[in-house]
């Protein structure tokens, strides 16, 4: 069996690291759309109940959404608007693949309060 040289095993645990931290990420991101969507429509309610609602109580929930996630946007990282390829692509090729942390964060949040 051959030996890990030191740059291997530094890359491997480096690897195992961000594969630990992104899928706890993942697991993080669907239970925040859980807990909005359990807020925004309880569960136990039905379909049928949902649908005897007003048409207005129904929306309610998406534009109190709109919302929140514009002025979150807007004041804490307004380079998380748009779509995340472009912006990635961006921050790759003019800051040197630097992109602020505040910004994942509030994009995640904000995805999570969208969806």
């Amino acid at each position: 069996m051959a030996r890990l040289g030191s740059k291997t095993l530094y890359l491997l645990i480096l690897a195992t690291i961000i594969g630990v931290v992104g899928g706890l990420g993942a697991v993080l991101f669907r239970w925040m759309i859980h807990l909005v969507n359990d807020v925004a429509y309880p569960k136990g309610v039905t379909i049928a109940e949902l649908s005897a609602l007003p048409w207005y109580a129904l929306m309610l929930p998406p534009v109190i959404g709109g919302l929140v996630v514009g002025p979150l946007i807007y004041f804490l990282a307004r380079e998380a608007k748009g779509h995340g390829v472009p912006e990635v692509m961006d921050a790759v090729y003019y800051k040197e693949g630097k992109i602020r942390p505040v910004v994942a964060v509030v994009k995640s949040l904000a995805s999570a309060l969208s969806i």
